[in-house]
């Protein structure tokens, strides 16, 4: 670097030269191909008045010299030795994880390491054993250890981001470096996973379309507004109540019928184990109602949009055998992508507007008149911005289409929607955060 180029200029133009083997590079992928701290890089590419600026150095810009030079080598002609296509990597590893997912979670069986065979309703399938296998291949090319070997061990490691075990150009090119497919807290698949996943392999109805399947089946025998009145009822129910007493769930069956009230009561809750209580109790959260765990510096709550975004502050404790809480599947689908959700909508409904809540089954998230909301939290903006350039879903419903990402999560990426647009390319979504969103809808209802 010249004296008379500022670190910010030769950072970008740096950027620019390894884009161009790596056509979707992003600062944080060029951060991990660089071996640098995410955190750290942002501070080195501030402008030098900036109170955040840290210079370089000389190893970090030695890193980076030397990540050029390797991009800019010339390609040595071909040999018999074509190196393996990992492009079906993800996406099969994404499958993967969902076929185990809808044998858990579905079907209520274990996970076995052992190959399904005629009469044996648990193991592996042959396409489980071809993505484990690409995994262990794309691992021992990159001379990293073997994690595809063992299903439980590979299921394991995809709790954790992509890019910390699975460091290859097809996992950090396509914005996935930061992406986990696992939830570490229930072992269940992220929204990344699914998307991810869909169409390939042979992947159809989704996990949440099969878990809800009673539940939709029971609607389907109500005229179609006391169906969509009654779906508006149960789902803001429980993702308020993702923890609820047992007297108070005894008390919503009369807001519903007795046919979905059972299913609430056998399907959507199980008692809350021994295990989660901190002493003689279950301390709960004062600002979700879920529970909440010993963490690293005392209690948290167990829901992570709760925890990224308010302080933790415990508010009633009760004993384990007065409480329900909601089973796995429903924690996933509406539990962790609820919150924000509800609390987008009680604002709204504080600022005075009309808000519906779940319209039309779930059509969208929110719809404001001619506005339709939809909230994603997704890891990867690459992905989400890959299933709306794939379907508009809902929101096709909408003159007006608004997709809106929770602060916190952006706080955590800044960059975020610059790259959701991108990779969304839809001119027709309007990307922003739910507080930008409230601010708008603000100044429309005081217009």
């Amino acid at each position: 670097m010249t004296g008379q180029t500022t670190q910010k200029a030769w950072l970008t133009a740096a950027k620019r030269t390894l884009s161009r083997n790596h056509p979707n590079l992003t600062w944080d992928s060029f951060a991990y191909l660089a071996g640098i701290d995410r955190r750290a890089f942002k501070t080195y590419r501030m402008p030098e008045d900036s109170s955040d600026y840290r210079k370089m150095p000389p190893i970090v810009e030695a890193a980076i010299k030397a990540l050029i030079d390797r991009s800019t080598q010339p390609v040595p002609p071909m040999s018999e030795n074509v190196p393996e296509d990992f492009s079906p990597l993800v996406p099969a590893l994404a499958a993967l994880v969902m076929r185990q997912a809808r044998l858990s979670l579905v079907e209520g069986k274990m996970i076995a390491g052992n190959t399904r065979t005629q009469g044996v309703p648990v193991g592996l399938l042959p396409e489980d054993r071809k993505a484990m296998a690409l995994v262990s291949r794309a691992c021992l090319a990159h001379g990293q250890p073997d994690r595809g070997a063992e299903i439980h061990t590979l299921l394991w490691q995809c709790t954790r981001p992509l890019g910390e075990w699975l460091p290859v150009l097809e996992v950090i090119d396509q914005g996935y470096a930061e992406t986990c497919f696992i939830h570490g807290e229930d072992g269940t698949p992220t929204a990344e996973a699914e998307e991810v996943a869909s169409g390939f392999g042979g992947l159809t109805a989704s996990i949440e379309e099969q878990l809800f399947t009673k539940f939709v089946e029971v609607l389907g025998r109500f005229p179609e507004r006391r169906a969509c009145q009654d779906y508006t009822k149960v789902r803001e129910f429980v993702v308020r109540h993702p923890v609820v007493a047992n007297d108070v769930l005894r008390k919503f069956d009369v807001d519903v019928s007795s046919q979905i009230w059972m299913l609430l009561q056998q399907q959507f809750y199980e008692p809350v184990p021994e295990a989660w209580c901190v002493g003689e109790a279950v301390p709960l959260c004062a600002h979700c109602g879920n529970a909440m765990k010993q963490g690293k510096a005392g209690l948290v709550c167990r829901t992570q949009a709760c925890a990224a975004s308010r302080p933790a502050t415990i508010g009633l404790q009760a004993k384990a055998a007065d409480l329900m809480r909601v089973t796995r599947g429903i924690r996933q689908y509406w539990i962790e992508p609820g919150l924000d959700e509800i609390r987008l909508y009680d604002a709204l409904v504080e600022m005075g507007l009309t808000a519906e809540l779940y319209p039309h089954r779930d059509r969208v998230d929110i719809a404001v008149g001619e506005i339709g909301i939809d909230l994603k939290a997704y890891t990867s903006p690459e992905i989400l911005g890959r299933r709306f350039q794939r379907s508009l879903g809902g929101l096709a419903h909408y003159p007006r289409k608004w997709v809106v990402v929770p602060d916190w999560l952006l706080s955590a990426t800044p960059s975020y929607l610059d790259r959701l647009k991108t990779a969304a390319y839809r001119e027709e979504l309007l990307f922003l955060k739910v507080s930008d969103a409230i601010r708008l809808l603000k100044g429309e209802v005081h217009a």
